[in-house]
């Protein structure tokens, strides 16, 4: 649109590849990936370690 500047663009290709760092608190063991109707969705969830908890409080 006029007076918009793209900050990122890409290119439809007959090949395509591209590739992330993923941080140590997600679990890259299960990954998982959908495309359907031209769009690539990943579902990467937090590893065990990085997922909240509740810890107990001992008042004295």
């Amino acid at each position: 649109p006029e007076g918009m500047d793209a900050t990122h663009a890409e290119v439809g290709l007959s090949r395509y590849r591209r590739s992330f760092t993923l941080s140590r608190e997600l679990d890259t063991g299960k990954v998982s990936a959908e495309f359907k109707h031209g769009v690539l969705k990943l579902r990467i969830p937090k590893a065990e370690h990085a997922q909240p908890r509740k810890i107990e409080i001992k008042v004295a």
